[in-house]
């Protein structure tokens, strides 16, 4: 069993679907369907890490470019969610460096990279965001 966005989106549907509703009582049937509701955005979030985490690698590296910015971080040796969280988030501290350089300058380029920046922050936000599972409806009692 290796695909474990797929076994924590079984695990999710089969509480809130066929154990939640026969639980007595809404504390119970209540947890039950919050547990189901967080295994399936957890497994979404397993399948997404990796994708997500190389696309703002590769965002925050093309900001620097942009910047003419030597970054000292190397890149990961792997696609290890672990490893590229590293990178990451060396990166990310090498980004707050140069983002507050830039709010200390007034001329265009740098408020024009500057919001470049804030565009990569939110898209990578948004990105982050769970999407609401969709569940079928809960079998009769």
């Amino acid at each position: 069993m290796t695909d474990i966005g797929m076994v924590l989106g079984r695990l999710g549907n089969k509480l809130v679907t066929e154990v939640a509703p026969k639980l007595e009582g809404d504390y119970s049937g209540g947890h039950a369907a919050m547990a189901g509701f967080m295994a399936v955005m957890a497994g979404e979030a397993w399948d997404g890490a990796a994708d997500r985490l190389v696309n703002e690698i590769a965002g925050m590296r093309g900001l620097f470019a942009l910047a003419g910015h030597d970054v000292a971080v190397p890149e990961s040796s792997s696609v290890k969610v672990s490893d590229l969280t590293v990178e990451r988030d060396a990166l990310a501290q090498e980004l707050i460096t140069l983002q507050a350089a830039l709010e200390t300058k007034g001329d265009e380029a740098s408020r024009d990279l500057n919001t470049k920046i804030w565009m990569h922050l939110m898209a990578t936000a948004m990105i982050r965001m769970p999407s609401p599972p969709e569940f079928p409806e809960p079998e009769p009692a």
